[in-house]
């Protein structure tokens, strides 16, 4: 572990109303950093994989898209 003093200048009701509710603590801040740091891995994967998938196969174009409506509306006999 280690010893970091942080000051934050909050409004004076979100302070309060966090320490109502037990979220100034060492505990809660260190998990509420710990879920930032998952989401924003998260974050970083989905990026990366959505960049994969774009560079399997090209975007379609309107006028495909629009094709391929028409095709499955068919197919689905509507």
């Amino acid at each position: 572990m280690s010893d970091v003093q942080i000051t934050l200048v909050l409004p004076e009701e979100l302070v309060n109303a966090a320490r109502e509710e037990g979220l100034l603590t060492d505990e809660r801040i260190a998990a509420w950093l710990e879920s930032e740091l998952d989401r924003r891995r998260a974050l970083t994967a989905l990026r990366r994989d959505v960049m994969k998938l774009r560079a399997l196969k090209p975007e379609l174009s309107q006028s495909e898209i629009d094709a391929e409506i028409e095709a499955s509306s068919k197919e689905a006999g509507t």
